[in-house]
């Protein structure tokens, strides 16, 4: 039980990568395929949910901050409540939010492949932690992209799951 434990939170710390934590515990190979899924799903609607709260209260500050420069007739403002220095509009997905690598990674395979895409190739190229902070952050609707997440997760797990146990065997690790 205690394995089982430490192999769950180890699935919620680190996500794909700990199905290695519970082979190395000695948890037959479901069992820690199941413990790293149940640990990276309470990861991804944690991530999902805080984010998008996060991004809601920033939109939400950043919609009153625009609307008082507005009123209060700033010199940056323009006719109309659009922003005049050429950024995008506050819900809009193409302003320069997440312009670091990681960000303009994310939004090439988002828009290349979608949200399955996105689902699916995130946990391999961004972590749990990251993908989930990501794909909220591009405002991918909440349940599409848990759904998706885990079923990328799910894949990748599988994947590690089935190297590292061959990799244990061939060492004779385990």
């Amino acid at each position: 039980m205690v394995r089982f434990v430490w192999t769950l939170l180890a699935g919620f710390a680190v996500g794909t990568p700990a199905v290695t934590v519970g082979l190395s515990l000695s948890l037959p190979g479901p069992v820690a395929l199941f413990a790293v899924l149940l640990g990276a799903a309470c990861c991804v609607v944690f991530a999902v949910f805080a984010m998008e709260r996060a991004r809601l209260r920033w939109q939400s500050w950043r919609a009153r901050r625009k609307s008082s420069e507005i009123r209060a007739g700033s010199p940056g403002s323009s006719v109309g409540g659009a922003p005049s220095d050429g950024a995008a509009p506050v819900g809009s997905p193409s302003g320069d939010r997440l312009s670091s690598t990681a960000g303009r990674r994310a939004r090439r395979v988002f828009e290349r492949y979608g949200v399955v895409g996105f689902g699916i190739v995130a946990p391999a190229l961004f972590g749990t932690w990251g993908s989930s902070l990501l794909g909220a952050a591009l405002g991918i609707p909440r349940w599409r992209l848990i759904r998706w997440l885990m079923a990328g997760v799910t894949l990748w797990c599988t994947v590690l799951l089935v190297a590292s146990d061959a990799a244990f065997d061939a060492f004779g690790i385990g």
